[in-house]
């Protein structure tokens, strides 16, 4: 017959570790239980001039934000568009160098649709 060894026989450092942490959770249980934490920060008497000031600084910083979200659209011409900036403006090195090509034959881009 086979003996099975249990695994619940911990040593004597891990029987004071398991007590400790038993020890802990039943305290932060009772401190949970019997202490209020409920309670507010807020003061209890608001002034309607504070709340208004309040609201004139929270409105101040959403559109100063905003502005600064804005995107700047700044006029270039395609005629004049130079590898680097045709790669920072996202084109394909296929379309730049059409794009030469174009300029090479000695004609202009005049609109976007021709861009």
């Amino acid at each position: 017959m086979m003996k099975f060894k249990s695994h619940f026989v911990f040593n004597r450092s891990q029987q004071i570790g398991i007590f400790l942490l038993v020890v802990i959770i039943v305290v932060l249980q009772l401190v949970y239980h019997f202490v209020d934490l409920s309670k507010n920060n807020i003061p209890s008497v608001l002034n309607e001039q504070d709340l208004n000031l309040f609201q004139k600084k929270i409105d101040s910083v959403k559109l100063a934000a905003s502005a600064v979200k804005t995107v700047k659209i700044f006029p270039f011409n395609p005629n004049l568009i130079t590898d680097y900036k045709g790669y920072t403006l996202g084109m394909s090195p296929e379309e730049i160098d059409r794009l030469h090509a174009f300029r090479a034959a000695d004609k202009w881009v005049n609109s976007s649709e021709e861009f």
